[in-house]
């Protein structure tokens, strides 16, 4: 067994000092120290966390797995947004060929569009967007080889609401997004098996005092889990506040919406944000590092919890129940980390894949 010591543990029972003993895979152990004359390292009193999983990241599977291992990523759903039917259904087959990458794992597919309202289509390409029908449906489930592991859409297209029934009836997480949606209509989804919302606050209608729509259910309702992009622009410190009080930190996902990684990308950094030229969002340049910093900084979170949304969180959302979590049987996927929130190691099913320069 090789043990990790000196460590400061970020675990589901809050931050302890102790040494997790690896084995293959898994975490075997964990103790305040490793016994005597087995391999170990020391971290010498840096934070162990679970390593971040990304529900929401854009760019070309290998790179990301290589580049954000670097931010202590670990695991990651690959996004695809909206395109012709055929064209989609040749993207998932092509992305089935490529999605065991080295580094941090592709854990599936995230399918952004194309079922989502065109008057918030926000970046994306609105020419694509259409109403879910039973055909294609049963199309995009065929050939995502099991892969598609959540998929974002707006509740008040026509079939919609059989499409989360029968999406959520196969295991895959529907989040509500790109949406127009009033209140009844967002609370049908989510008796109809809709179990998050995508970049809350973003692609739906603001808060209206009579008019309440997809956000307020999303914030009062506590079966839904908000994925909320936290790089101070997409959405403001005090609007994560307000968050955090109306979900609490159990029910909230970070997620980076990260278009670093995205060939040929049509927008160009500005103000901290990507932006077509019209000035819309295109998506973050964030890190998942950064979000779990500035869940600290931004909502006075403890680091416990800001960790939380960051693995366990993402990892319960889209039924991932082998990792997550500083635990007895998980994935040895961990982030190595210092109170800088620099990222000193990070290791993927007990394997170093990223160690920063001394």
């Amino acid at each position: 067994m090789f043990w990790l010591t000196n460590g400061k543990l970020i675990t589901p029972r809050g931050i302890v000092r102790g040494a997790i003993g690896i084995r293959g895979t898994r975490i075997a152990a964990i103790r305040p120290s490793a016994p005597p004359r087995e391999e170990s390292m020391n971290v010498r009193g840096r934070y162990v966390a679970p390593g971040f999983i990304d529900l929401h990241v854009w760019g070309d599977p290998s790179r990301v797995a290589a580049q954000e291992v670097r931010f202590g990523t670990t695991g990651f759903l690959t996004a695809v947004g909206p395109e012709s039917p055929q064209g989609l259904v040749n993207h998932l087959v092509q992305l089935n060929g490529r999605i065991a990458s080295g580094g941090a794992r592709c854990l599936g597919v995230h399918l952004e569009g194309p079922f989502l309202n065109p008057l918030r289509a926000g970046a994306l390409a609105g020419r694509w967007l259409r109403p879910p029908t039973k055909p294609e449906l049963r199309q995009l489930l065929r050939f995502a080889g099991g892969r598609l592991k959540l998929v974002t859409l707006a509740p008040e297209l026509p079939g919609a609401l059989a499409a989360v029934h029968a999406l959520a009836a196969c295991g895959i997480a529907v989040s509500l997004g790109h949406s127009d949606a009033t209140v009844p209509i967002a609370r049908q989804a989510v008796e109809a098996g809709a179990a998050a919302v995508t970049h809350i606050f973003n692609g739906m209608r603001p808060l209206h005092h009579r008019a309440p729509g997809l956000l307020g259910q999303a914030l009062t309702d506590d079966r839904v889990t908000a994925m909320v992009i936290l790089d101070g622009v997409h959405v403001d410190p005090m609007a994560f506040r307000l968050l955090l009080r109306c979900k609490g930190a159990g029910r909230i996902v970070l997620a980076t919406d990260s278009v670093r990684n995205q060939a040929r990308l049509k927008a160009t950094l500005s103000g901290g944000a990507y932006r077509k030229p019209s000035g819309i969002l295109a998506g973050s340049r964030l890190t998942m590092m950064e979000a779990v910093r500035n869940a600290v900084l931004f909502g006075s979170v403890s680091l416990a919890d800001a960790v939380r949304m960051a693995a366990q969180n993402p990892a319960r959302l889209i039924g991932q129940r082998d990792t997550g979590a500083l635990e007895v049987g998980k994935r040895a996927d961990l982030v190595v980390f210092d109170d800088r929130f620099r990222v000193a190691m990070t290791l993927v099913d007990g394997k170093p894949v990223y160690r920063a320069k001394a």
